[in-house]
């Protein structure tokens, strides 16, 4: 996922190191230096250096992709590839176009009309983002188009009204003296088909909520076998130190 090794071809002194942010070494990995910050995206997978020109180079990420010929003084962020990966899509019922909405990876959900009476399409400020963080479901009222139920990482769930702006974050809540829900990096959630105001939602418990989200009531067991994979579950065959965290927390607190 990260810690992609790149050598400049020119100087073997001088390693790049992907990860959240790219680091540099000068001196044959003795010191680490983060690679342009100002105005990136961060969580860097792939790096291309120029061999006729190695302060020429390309860092592809989260963000897209970012080019500089400084060394990383100055990126350039081109932006018009197609290329944001989607998580989940959902729809409304408004009209005449209906609007589309989607969740991408670390890159917010948004949504736009599907359609414009304009000749030259839909442009982009007809586009608004409902959420931050890595985007997952979106639902919208079926009854009020402007209601929009959007997602990100860990359950964190909001209910953003397009009209005024307004948006409440309704994750369900642990009650006093109960354990911490275990919620999953993309968790599901629906609107009932029979009452727009009723919402579905899991974590390692199943919740409902009559009034849009303002209270939840539990109405299953923890689903789960409450393993707790920091001390016992092995990955690739042992058990990994504390600080090996991203085994832990990348999807969910337990399995």
């Amino acid at each position: 996922y990260y810690n992609e090794i790149v050598c400049d071809p020119a100087d073997v002194d001088k390693i790049y190191s992907t990860e959240t942010v790219t680091k540099v070494t000068l001196d044959g990995g003795k010191t680490w230096n983060a690679v342009g910050l100002k105005a990136r995206h961060v969580d860097d997978h792939a790096i291309w250096i120029d061999p006729t020109d190695t302060k020429h180079f390309m860092i592809g990420g989260d963000g897209g992709i970012y080019e500089t010929y400084d060394s990383g003084e100055n990126f350039r962020h081109i932006s018009n590839l197609s290329v944001t990966q989607f998580y989940r899509v959902g729809l409304d019922n408004s009209e005449p176009f209906y609007w589309i909405y989607g969740g991408t990876q670390d890159n917010n959900s948004m949504g736009g009309p599907s359609n414009s009476v304009r000749a030259d399409g839909v442009p982009s400020e007809n586009w608004i983002t409902t959420i931050g963080g890595d985007g997952f479901f979106n639902r919208i009222d079926p009854k009020n188009p402007n209601i929009v139920y959007s997602e990100s990482q860990y359950g964190n769930i909001s209910r953003f009204d397009k009209l005024s702006g307004e948006q409440l974050f309704i994750r369900p809540q642990p009650a006093k003296g109960e354990l911490t829900y275990r919620w999953h990096w993309n968790s599901p959630f629906i609107i009932s088909h029979h009452n727009n105001e009723q919402l579905y939602m899991a974590a390692n418990k199943v919740f409902r909520t009559n009034d849009r989200g303002h209270s939840w009531k539990t109405i299953s067991d923890d689903l789960t076998a409450q393993l707790d994979r920091t001390n016992t579950w092995q990955v690739m065959g042992k058990y990994w130190p504390t600080d090996a965290i991203a085994k832990d927390v990348s999807t969910s607190l337990f399995g």
